[in-house]
């Protein structure tokens, strides 16, 4: 008899980072144990019946119950959704006698640490995906001198210390937290295990009839908005062009007139802008001979881990970006596999010789290893199983 698990997210499933980074777990962890997945489901996916019931069907075979939720947008939306998804998932554990909730950031890792209080046989995962709280004083929602972030981190302390694991992304947010940097206290917890963002090797593979040519294609993948700098993107783009005859191919969904706007005001009018399905990326991203991109490296980025980094790589695309995010200075700098930009030097930089360096077989084939071994699937799933294991071994 498998051992049941109660996965709360508020990321949806029908969109690409709920397929890629909690589905594409579960599928794995499935074979093991029994899992009960709630989710949060923005409107267009949640009225959407045959999409919805053909991913119910699918989890079902993998052994998995679904119970998907309407998002709810706003302050009001917000309390809703908490108490929605509170009274399910305390009415879930209830019916089926489960001790283990693996929680997906800091709400559901809320919602857990709520119900723990009132069933001390509750166990949960608090499952980071990045300093949450921090985020919203970086990007100006809350005041660091104001009642609610003062609120919040007291809360932060007490989510991290009840927790019976702690998952982060990247090292560099391990450290912060054990450095006492998040809050005092950070450096009782020993119980924290780093998984980045994973990748499905066997999806994304490399190009194996690349050839070096003299115009490269550029690529840019992803969203361009929120914790990415795209018009720092742009400018970098325009100096690169001065010297150096490339296609600038880009994979984006919703943004394409920013995107259009921030190109067109550093002169870039010769480019591609698609809209690509989660399923035909790893395909597609096969065009692309280098990326880049660059991501405000606010203090809450420390916890973070770009998805698009683990995918890239193991297509052996080597990547520009920024230093002070997760740990992508560290697969970077230490592995050869792309160029950390000071931001505030970029016309100190000779990109020609650069992309010279990186456009070749041997730092493609370094990029799939790097991939290997730091963003394997199979790695990740066999991480979370022993965290699992360990914790209802303990019950």
């Amino acid at each position: 008899m498998k051992n049941k698990v109660l996965y709360i997210s508020f990321t949806s499933m029908m969109e690409a980072l709920g397929a890629s980074q909690v589905l594409n777990y579960l599928y794995g962890l499935a074979t093991n144990f029994e899992f009960y997945l709630i989710s949060l489901e923005k409107t267009d996916n949640f009225f959407d019946a045959k999409k919805k019931q053909k991913l119910q069907e699918i989890m079902s075979l993998k052994g998995i119950q679904w119970y998907p939720l309407l998002y709810r947008s706003g302050l009001k939306g917000y309390i809703v959704n908490f108490y929605k998804v509170r009274s399910l998932a305390k009415q879930i554990i209830i019916n089926n006698k489960i001790t283990l909730i693996h929680c997906r950031s800091y709400m559901p890792t809320i919602i857990a640490y709520s119900l723990q209080k009132q069933n001390k046989k509750i166990n949960y995962i608090f499952d980071t995906r990045g300093f949450w709280f921090d985020e919203q004083t970086d990007v100006g929602s809350w005041s660091r001198s104001g009642f609610v972030y003062r609120f919040a981190k007291k809360l932060e302390k007490k989510l991290y210390l009840s927790a019976s694991h702690v998952v982060m992304l990247s090292i560099y947010g391990k450290e912060t937290i054990q450095k006492n940097e998040l809050f005092n206290g950070g450096d009782k917890l020993t119980n924290i295990t780093v998984i980045p963002t994973c990748v499905d090797l066997n999806k994304f593979q490399i190009n194996k009839n690349f050839v070096e040519k003299n115009r490269l294609v550029v690529g840019y993948v992803g969203t361009a908005i929120g914790w990415y700098d795209f018009e720092l993107t742009a400018k970098v783009l325009s100096i690169i062009k001065k010297r150096l005859a490339f296609d600038l191919l880009i994979f984006n969904s919703g943004q394409h007139n920013y995107i259009k706007k921030e190109l067109a005001k550093y002169e870039i009018t010769d480019y591609r802008l698609e809209t690509v399905p989660f399923d035909n990326m790893a395909e597609r991203m096969q065009e692309i001979d280098i990326s880049l991109f660059f991501i405000h490296p606010f203090f809450s980025k420390r916890a973070s881990a770009a998805t698009k980094l683990g995918e890239l790589l193991a297509t052996g695309i080597p990547v520009i970006t920024n230093a002070n995010v997760g740990d992508h200075e560290y697969y970077i700098d230490k592995y050869s596999v792309g160029k950390i930009i000071d931001v505030n030097k970029i016309n100190d930089y000779d990109f020609v010789e650069i992309i010279s360096k990186l456009n070749n077989v041997k730092c493609k084939k370094k990029c799939r290893e790097v991939a290997e071994k730091y963003f394997s699937l199979n790695n990740g799933i066999e991480s979370y199983k022993n965290i699992y294991q360990q914790l209802l071994i303990k019950v």
